[in-house]
Order: structure tokens, then sequence, then C-alpha cells
């Protein structure tokens, strides 16, 4: 009877691995051939990206509503005191109207952020040819913690038109004869989304909104405040 040689361990794992390597190359071309998935697997790429663009889109539109709105309500606040009747003033009542007409504006986005103030400056003459102006505040009200505008003759003080506007300065392009209504109007945005981002760029999550609108009176050359005794957030600037 002949002899059969038994293989050994060695050459059974060269076999095994042999088979494997084969099996698993096999499996790799049909799966590379194979196009069932491939559409699966395209949207969970394209996924983040999708949801990135629509979410970023939303905040843009949304933050750019916000801030559009805050800009009609500063233009509402000027306009609408600008527009007090001649020989007449401005009374407390009509101001707390006012700023509820200018809050109206922000709807449907919320209030509880939205600061604003309502100023009168004038333009006082140095007498000289040509004369020269210098702006100081006659009244000022605020709403909601804004800032009010600082009495002082030497309070505001003339800046170039470029310059950013804040509560003690005035573009030197409209210093004039005359009185000029000045709203400022602050709004802190927070948006829905993306806060938590800005965030770990900034100590705060959300974007500040400012915006200063100028008009002269229309009937009058200056709108005066009829109250004796200001409330507070009003205040009655007099001087020598």
């Amino acid at each position: 009877m002949p002899h059969t040689k038994v293989p050994t361990m060695r050459k059974i794992s060269a076999w095994l691995a042999l088979r494997t390597g084969q099996c698993r190359f096999t499996n790799l071309r049909l799966f590379r051939g194979d196009p069932r998935g491939a559409a699966a697997v395209e949207f969970a790429l394209i996924l983040p990206v999708m949801l990135l663009l629509y979410i970023g889109t939303s905040e843009l539109t949304y933050g750019l509503m916000a801030n559009r709105k805050m800009t009609l309500v500063s233009r509402a606040l000027s306009d609408l005191v600008a527009q007090t009747e001649a020989s007449t003033g401005i009374t407390d009542a009509e101001l707390d109207a006012t700023f509820s007409a200018a809050t109206a504006i922000m709807s449907p986005f919320s209030t509880t952020p939205l600061k604003m103030t309502i100023s009168s400056i004038e333009f006082v003459s140095n007498g000289a040819t040509p004369p020269v102006y210098t702006a100081r505040v006659k009244w000022s009200a605020v709403s909601n913690a804004g800032t009010a505008r600082p009495c002082g003759a030497s309070a505001i003080t003339q800046v170039a038109n470029t310059v950013a506007p804040s509560s003690t300065t005035m573009p030197a392009g409209l210093y004039d004869a005359g009185t000029i209504i000045v709203a400022d109007v602050q709004y802190y945005y927070d948006p829905p989304f993306g806060g938590s981002l800005l965030a770990w760029s900034d100590t705060s999550s959300g974007i500040n909104f400012s915006n200063t609108t100028y008009m002269k009176p229309r009937s009058q050359t200056e709108v005066q405040y009829d109250s004796a005794t200001p409330p507070t957030g009003r205040t009655k600037c007099t001087y020598p």
C-alpha cells in the first residue's frame, strides 16, 4: 500500500491564506462593479453640505431682515418727531406713542433687545464770518435702556462724515444753523442656529446692530420738549 504524505501545518496555513486572499480580491472586484447603493453613498456625502447651505441661507436672511427692520425703526422715530406741528412741542405722552409705534415695526422679531433714543440737537454759531457751529443737546429721550445723548456745551464732538455714529459725536456735514432730530437705535440679534458658532470665536452668541438717522424738523426750526419735570429716561438740557 502506497504511503500517503500528510500535509504539514505550514502548507495547510499557506493554502488557506491563498484561498482567503483570492476570495477577498474577488469580493472587492464584485463590490467595485456593483452600482447598487451608489445613490445612498452620494447622498450621505453631500447631505452635510446641503444642510450647511440651507441653515446658513436661513440665518443670513433672518439677520438681514432684523437689520432692515431696525433701520426702519430708526427712520420712523426721527421722522415722526420731525413732523411735530408748528408752534407746538412734543409731550411725554407723544414720545411714548412714538416709541410704541416704532417698536411695532420689529414684528415678528423680539423687541426685548431693542434700544431706542430720540434727541434734539441744536447748532450754535460763534458769530464769526463765516460762522463756526458747535452742537449741543436740547433734550434726549430713551426707551428700553437706550443711551441718552449727554447735556453740555462741549459734550458733542464734531467728527468726519465717515466716522461711525455714537451718542457723543455728530457728522461735520450736518453742522448748520437750526436744529436736527437724531434717532439712535441698537438691536441685539441672537441667531436661532448660528449663535453657538459665533460663541466659539467671541464671548457673545449674537450680533449687535445699530443705526442712527438724522431729520430736520418739517414745520418749525426746533421741536421743543414740553415737560417741566421729565420722567426717568428723559433729559431736558438747560444752558445759560
